[in-house]
Order: structure tokens, then C-alpha cells, then sequence
């Protein structure tokens, strides 16, 4: 299996992402690594929660730094062992174990020649240390459980959900699914693909969409379901969040950490999910 250092490592494109989300306590905390080679510009965005209360905080800039597997946008890095940086009243400081989870979906043949919009390489089961400070307030962490994401490509899709869940009770089940309405090498038509991913008691399953099943969603962005079928499996997540607890990324991105997610068949829920989605149609 790849490290976690050829996994973050800079594909080149003209646009890229690194991410890492992990919940400690009364928080929930994102932070976006953003290059956007086709405009030379860089950011860093967070989203987060103290509490139940989301903001948004960005900075901007035409300097950067991409050297194997670290990734500097103005002071602030994503290395494969670390992260820390200062955006606004926010600083945060923290380890990280990628753990052993690695989801990289493909379609045989046909991904080598990025047909789609994006890329995507992801740690589901990443585990955090250190400590983040919002407003004065410190948080400290301690074998946080989040996830560490790298993706990459010519565009964004023009609509995608996103679910990440990773806190169903005292199970050990890990979910994470990614639908998207995605252009073949940037132009019409536009196709749907995507994938759900779950790990439970050790063993990981994977349906790629339309490889070997069918993704779809229906409903509305507060209460909606994902219906993942293929051979001899059907996987049901119904997600639903409040408006208010979504934060608003632009680009028609919406995004919460106080999600909820049901795995309908088994019984299991997680109240703190990552959902996201742009330009919900």
C-alpha cells in the first residue's frame, strides 16, 4: 500500500486540495489547503464548530509551497505527520497517524486517463493529537478520530454530496461516500460517479459507481438518502442536518460536521457526520 507521503504528494493540477476533519470535545474543525494553479492563487480555509456555533475563516495568497509531501500556504502546513497554522483568532497544532484505512477509488484502464473532474485519495481512519485554539479557548486532543483527505484535478464537479462518519456508538464502522456530477476530461457530457466505502470489525468494502453498482440520492439537503446497490449489497444512508448547522464555503458549497448519519439496514447512527454539497439539484 501507498505512505501516506505518496499519498499527499502534489499531483501538479490545476486545482488541488489537502484536507484534515476531526471532532474533540465541543469541536469540530476542518482545514482546506487549497492551490489553484490555473489563477496562481492559494488558500487556507476553515470550518468549524465550538459548541454547536459554525464560521468560516479564509486567507488568501499568490505564495506558496509544495515540496514532497508537505504543503505551506502562507504560515500554515499539512505535512504527513503534522499540521499547524494561524488563520484570524484560530491556531492549531496537531499530530496525526493516517492509519491503515486508504480509500482510493478507480475505475481500471479508464482512471489512468482522468476522464473526471477530480481525483481523490482519502485516510478515513486518521487519528489526531495536539491542540487547536479558537477565540482564546484551547481544546486539547487526545487520540481524536478524523480523517485526512487529498484530492485533485482540472475543476470541481458541478454538483457532489459527501459523507464522512466515523462515531456510530461503541461499533468500530467507519462510512464514507462521494456522489458527483462530473464532466469527462472538462467537457459535456456530464456523467454521475461516485463511491461508498465502509470498514467494520477490520474488514473494508467498496462499491465504485457505475463500475460495479449504482449510486443515487434523493431527497432534500435536510433529510435525504443515499442508496448504494450492487451485486448481493444495498447500503441505505439517510443523512439529515438543519439549515443553520450547515456553514457556507462560496461556490455553492455547504458543508456541516454536526450531520447526521444512519446506516439504515444495520441500525447504527452517527450525530456528528461530515456532510457536504454543492449545488444540491
Amino acid at each position: 500500500m501507498p505512505t501516506l507521503s505518496e499519498d499527499l504528494a502534489s499531483r501538479d493540477a490545476p486545482l488541488e486540495y489537502w484536507f484534515i476533519k476531526l471532532h474533540a470535545g465541543d469541536l469540530a474543525f476542518l482545514v482546506d489547503l487549497i492551490a489553484r494553479r490555473a489563477t496562481g492563487e492559494a488558500e487556507v480555509r476553515l470550518s468549524l464548530w465550538v459548541r454547536g456555533s459554525g464560521r468560516v475563516e479564509r486567507a488568501r495568497t499568490t505564495s506558496w509551497r509544495i515540496a514532497m509531501a508537505e504543503v505551506v500556504v502562507r504560515d500554515c502546513a499539512i505535512t504527513a505527520s503534522t499540521s499547524r497554522g494561524a488563520v484570524d483568532d484560530i491556531e492549531w497544532d496537531l499530530r496525526y497517524d493516517g492509519g491503515s484505512a486508504r480509500v482510493g477509488p478507480r475505475v481500471p484502464l479508464l482512471s489512468a486517463l482522468h476522464p473526471f473532474d477530480l481525483d481523490l485519495i482519502s485516510r478515513p481512519c486518521s487519528r489526531f493529537d495536539g491542540r487547536v485554539t479558537v477565540a482564546g479557548e484551547r481544546f486539547d486532543l487526545t487520540d481524536a478520530h478524523g480523517s485526512l483527505t487529498h484530492y485533485w484535478g482540472r475543476r470541481l464537479p458541478d454538483h457532489w454530496h459527501w459523507i464522512s462518519a466515523n462515531a456510530f456508538g461503541d461499533s468500530d464502522v467507519v462510512v464514507e461516500a462521494v456522489l458527483m456530477r462530473t464532466r469527462l476530461w472538462g467537457m459535456h457530457p456530464a456523467v454521475s460517479a461516485g463511491y461508498v466505502w465502509a470498514r467494520h470489525g477490520g474488514r473494508e468494502h467498496m462499491l465504485v459507481s457505475p463500475l460495479n453498482g449504482i449510486i443515487t440520492v434523493s431527497g432534500r439537503p435536510q433529510d435525504y438518502t443515499l442508496v448504494a446497490r450492487g451485486l448481493g449489497r444495498t447500503t441505505r444512508l439517510r443523512c439529515s442536518a438543519e439549515p443553520e448547522q450547515y456553514n457556507d464555503l462560496g461556490e455553492g458549497i455547504q458543508q456541516t460536521l454536526l450531520g447526521t448519519c444512519n446506516i439504515v439496514d444495520r441500525g447504527l447512527s452517527d450525530v456528528r457526520a461530515g456532510l457536504e454539497y454543492r449545488n444540491w439539484s
